[in-house]
């Protein structure tokens, strides 16, 4: 697990970059834009995506209590949330920093690396089914939508291989270098998964998942409403979907420039005007990447500052050296 300084890092310089490019792009349009967006807008679509979070959440939740722990709810959800902070580190791996904490709750890092392992596939196949919306304003990219379901329904199949998974452990038993240790370690998050890539859990959680980011591609539609641009709801959510799977497939942190450039040129395609897409786009990301990592940081600093309030406590009250029992 990196360094939280270097995971606070490289969410700084990512926060950076994405204010300039905000400033550099049409600063002065976007915040005319945010301004047209009253209280009730932004109520509306900030619930949206506290709807989002809680969703992943109680599907996370259910995958511990699958995995065979029983976790405090609300201390389960702060550490969750805490994840989001870490959302623009690349590959989303800064939200590995749950592990930290669920290991002082009893859960093994395997086990959370199989619950990580299983909520991005699901989202990535819900994001995918859900590209698929923009097919009915779109007919032309269903090449970009399709090819993704074939590899993640390939996928699918492949994991689900016990003979595979069985082949998969003997080669990686014994490691002997640092690629050897990494490639045991996911071997073993495979294992731990196998239970959560079952049918039911399968269904239930790709239910959860299709709803959830559904709720922030609809954020897109209410955002587009509120400015006064025509835009189908089922586009909106199609549009969303598929930045989201751009971001997701350039590897880049947090899909930063990518997922804000496939949503603003789909908007554009629709008929809306650059300066107004790129007005819509910015705000959606906002209202959903951005406050998720705010939400995360202070979910983040709490769990931090009692932590360290605990082992203050707990240095106090050891006898000193020198003391009589």
């Amino acid at each position: 697990m990196p360094r939280l300084t270097t995971l606070f890092a490289s969410l700084l310089i990512a926060a950076l970059i994405y204010l300039t490019l905000v400033a550099g792009i049409d600063g002065d349009h976007t915040l005319a834009a945010m301004k047209q967006l009253d209280l009730t807008g932004w109520t509306a679509i900030l619930g949206l995506s506290l709807f989002n979070y809680a969703l992943r959440f109680v599907r996370w939740h259910v995958y511990m209590r699958w995995l065979g722990h029983r976790l405090p709810v609300m201390r389960h959800a702060l550490i969750y949330i805490a994840g989001f902070a870490l959302t623009t580190t690349p590959g989303k791996a800064g939200e590995g920093v749950r592990a930290i904490y669920l290991a002082r709750l009893g859960v093994s890092y395997p086990h959370t690396l199989a619950a990580m392992f299983a909520e991005r596939f699901l989202d990535l196949l819900a994001i995918t089914l859900l590209s698929m919306l923009v097919l009915i304003a779109f007919s032309d990219y269903v090449f970009w939508v399709v090819v993704p379901i074939v590899v993640l329904a390939a996928m699918l199949l492949a994991i689900r291989r016990r003979g595979l998974l069985a082949a998969a452990q003997r080669r990686t038993a014994q490691p002997t270098n640092f690629v050897g240790r990494m490639a045991h370690g996911a071997v073993a998050a495979w294992d731990h998964a196998f239970a959560l890539t079952d049918w039911r859990p399968l269904y239930a959680g790709l239910a959860l998942a299709l709803l959830a980011w559904a709720a922030e591609g609809l954020s897109v539609f209410l955002i587009a409403q509120r400015l006064g641009l025509p835009l189908a709801v089922e586009t909106a959510i199609g549009i969303y979907a598929v930045g989201m799977l751009v971001g997701a497939l350039s590897f880049l942190p947090g899909g930063l420039g990518s997922t804000e450039a496939a949503m603003t040129l789909l908007l554009k395609l629709s008929g809306i005007a650059a300066s107004s897409a790129i007005g819509v786009v910015l705000i959606a990301r906002i209202a959903t990447l951005w406050f998720a990592v705010v939400l995360g940081l202070f979910c983040l600093a709490a769990l931090q500052l009692e932590y360290y309030l605990t082992r203050q406590a707990t240095t106090e009250n050891q006898p000193s050296p020198d003391r009589s029992p």
